[in-house]
């Protein structure tokens, strides 16, 4: 069972009335930090497994969504449906976020994608997402969170994929990444999904996934899960993740170490971190119960593709401008020189694409240094190596602007700017700031 179904941590009402009646009332053991064990009737996943089929579990995961639409309000207000959870998932969405670094305008699979919260936010950050769960029901949910909650701004409409729960309805190598956010380990046949996720993924792609940890399916909450609704709770093992991913064509497994589990110290026992004493000791204390219980990580397939400019890190740039001296009347023609060189560690897009192309902005300033016109004209960059501007390159050119309409003493200030994402100045790029007399 998919996505949907870690949607089973926030059941409605009815079902926690149910969990209130099976919990035990003395504290069972635990394992390694989890949930209390349930009783002597454990359910084994894998018998589990081998009693119904894909096509079956599939249908009891639509079969979950369909039975707890009355709870609908619930699903479009994650990830902060409640103060319990929301800190865990917004950290834990956060960091798998960081890991695949998916930029505007990348085409990403959310696999097991539920009622869609992680694909509304992927949208915002202007990715073309394919909204994917095995559940058609949990997709109509998601396709209605759209529309009651539009995303700000002209972003990539999503689309929406039922799981068969075998293949991908996608093209080979068409996905720049992959998110699967607390699904994989529902999945019956977790070697297969790999290896569709290494078929659909392009190389240099990154997959994404956040999941629990070696005991999960031993816990309290996922026995009463596999009892109540037939839901794979499968145990995640990174020696079969990393088996599995090789075989489907994944070069590179790295794991996040992190809590979402706040920790709090005073302000000496701060300083005492700082300083390397044994309140760093605490930390690591403290992050081992989480850390043993949950999987954030990620696969990739080949060598990440260098970073390009629709991203702010790694902007960086020198910049030399010249004008032409004489007089300048008002409205003509001011003719300049630039050379721009790209002394940052990613590619420059070309100044006609249409997400983060790089340019030269121009603010218009008075003779005192106020800002007139912030946005007083681009000047288009010509293009080098691969379209754009490499890493390394320097691209120089003659330019022509037009004078202020009206006379007077102005200042031009010219900074390169990766439209919608970053002037440069704001990663400490100087600005090249000239004097300009319009007669």
């Amino acid at each position: 069972m998919l996505a949907g179904m870690s949607l089973r941590h926030q059941a409605g009402r009815a079902v926690r009335r149910v969990r209130r009646s099976i919990e035990p009332t003395a504290p069972p053991p635990t394992i390694d930090g989890q949930q209390p064990l349930v009783g002597h009737d454990t359910v084994d996943v894998r018998k589990l497994l081998d009693t119904y089929t894909v096509d079956e579990l599939s249908e009891a995961a639509d079969d979950y969504y369909r039975k707890n639409l009355d709870g609908v309000d619930y699903y479009y207000a994650k990830p902060v449906g409640n103060i319990d959870e929301a800190p865990d998932l917004l950290i834990c969405f956060a960091q798998v976020l960081a890991g695949v670094r998916p930029i505007r305008g990348m085409r990403v699979l959310d696999f097991g994608a539920g009622t869609g919260w992680t694909s509304r936010m992927l949208t915002q950050l202007g990715c073309e997402v394919v909204v994917c769960d095995v559940s058609a029901t949990a997709l109509d949910i998601a396709a209605e969170m759209f529309e009651r909650l539009p995303v700000a701004g002209d972003q990539p409409a999503p689309t929406f994929l039922r799981w068969d729960g075998f293949r991908f309805d996608l093209d080979d190598e068409s996905i720049d990444r992959i998110f699967c956010i607390d699904a994989f380990h529902h999945v019956p046949n977790p070697a297969a999904v790999l290896a569709e996720m290494g078929r659909v993924l392009k190389p240099g792609g990154v997959a994404g996934f956040q999941e629990p940890g070696p005991n999960h399916s031993k816990t309290a909450q996922s026995q009463f899960e596999m009892k109540q609704f037939t839901v794979i709770e499968n145990d995640i093992i990174m020696d079969n993740i990393d088996e599995w991913g090789r075989a489907a064509g994944f070069t590179d497994l790295r794991l996040a170490v992190f809590t979402s589990d706040q920790f709090q110290t005073s302000i000496e026992g701060y300083n005492d971190f700082l300083a390397g004493g044994v309140t760093r000791t605490h930390l690591y204390e403290h992050m081992l119960p989480f850390v043993g219980e949950r999987r954030i990580f990620f696969l990739s397939k080949g060598e990440r593709a260098t970073a390009d400019s629709r991203e702010r890190r790694g902007l960086d740039a020198r910049l030399e401008i010249h004008l032409d001296a004489g007089p300048i009347g008002a409205g003509t023609a001011i003719v300049g020189h630039a050379t721009a060189t790209n002394t940052g560690t990613t590619h420059w897009l070309a100044s006609d694409a249409v997400q983060g192309p790089v340019l030269i902005g121009v603010h218009l300033l008075d003779a005192e240094g106020k800002y007139l016109d912030r946005d007083y004209t681009r000047i288009p960059l010509p293009r080098g190596s691969g379209g754009g501007v490499a890493s390394g390159e320097a691209v120089a050119f003659d330019f022509e602007l037009a004078a202020p309409e009206s006379p007077g003493d102005y200042q031009l200030e010219f900074d390169l700017v990766a439209e919608h994402v970053a002037w440069f100045e704001m990663n400490g790029v100087p600005t090249t700031l000239l004097p300009l007399v319009v007669t």
